[in-house]
């Protein structure tokens, strides 16, 4: 009896670490992580070769230098992703993650979208920032920047 039990418990463990959680992509993730960082502290976008050429244009590199200013001063005490998507077509992949920003005044809400063509390459789309009070994450407010390459029907 004992002997079977060991067998059903060790099935099911191989069974639980096979079946594991679907994760986001680590190179979008690592772009998107990357692009908050180098608005937040002020490096030159226009040298950035993971923007799509649509927010390369100096009007749009223009929106991304007005977050820096929307943003709490320092560095975020803590880094969390909120949420990713991940969807494949004819066109190509693309990605949406959002990664929430904690310092002691607010949290930044970043949204960043990526999309992959034929170059097998992310490249950004869209960025969109929110900023809430500290322990209110689930508040829904207008993003006060927003930059992306295809304007979208409101």
């Amino acid at each position: 009896m004992q002997r079977r039990s060991l067998v059903l418990a060790l099935a099911g463990a191989f069974a639980l670490m096979a079946c594991s959680l679907p994760t986001a992509d680590k190179e979008a993730d690592a772009k998107a992580r990357a692009l908050y960082e180098q608005i937040r502290s002020g490096a030159d976008l226009s040298a950035n070769a993971d923007l799509a050429g649509d927010l390369r244009t100096p009007q749009a590199l223009a929106e991304l230098a007005k977050v820096k200013a929307a943003l709490p001063a320092g560095a975020p005490t803590s880094v969390a992703n909120r949420s990713w998507s991940l969807s494949a077509g004819t066109g190509g992949t693309k990605a949406t993650l959002v990664h929430a920003y904690s310092y002691p005044s607010a949290t930044v809400v970043a949204q960043t979208m990526l999309a992959k063509g034929d170059d097998r390459l992310w490249k950004i789309t869209g960025f969109h920032v929110r900023l809430a009070p500290p322990g209110a994450p689930g508040q829904r407010k207008a993003p006060p920047v927003t930059v992306e390459d295809q304007p979208k029907d409101v």
